[in-house]
């Protein structure tokens, strides 16, 4: 008899640890599915937000704003740089593009040759970012 209680005991807890993993993995499942779309968006304006402190701030690496005016000279500098050394030196993990707009939201050109600075993943009307 001593063996038949081992052998429900063990089934029972075959059962038990089986039920864990499955519940654990649809809860995994289940949340990884329903995302919120409002975190991504906030995520997305976070990263906006410290790539404009990294390009604006008075200490930064790549300043391309002297006394509220945007440099030229320093947008073109920083259109040389490759592009994940950029990512890397400004500390972002995602993907970016810095482009210019005027007050009626039309995107202008940089030294009238490019549209933007970032990643070729990224289009701007149709056109890659880089």
């Amino acid at each position: 008899m001593i063996g038949i209680k081992l052998k429900a005991q063990s089934w029972s807890l075959d059962i038990s640890l089986g039920l864990i993993i499955f519940i654990s993995a649809f809860f995994i499942v289940y949340s990884l599915l329903n995302e919120n779309p409002n975190t991504k968006a906030k995520q997305l304006s976070d990263d906006a937000t410290v790539v404009l402190k990294q390009l604006t701030s008075e200490d930064a690496l790549y300043r391309l704003v002297d006394n509220n005016e945007v440099n030229a000279t320093k947008v073109r500098d920083l259109k040389n740089v490759n592009y994940e050394e950029l990512k890397r030196r400004l500390r972002i993990e995602g993907d970016f593009c810095i482009y210019f707009q005027d007050d009626k939201g039309n995107i202008i050109l940089i030294d009238n040759t490019y549209r933007s600075i970032g990643s070729p993943n990224i289009n701007l009307n149709n056109v890659p970012c880089s």
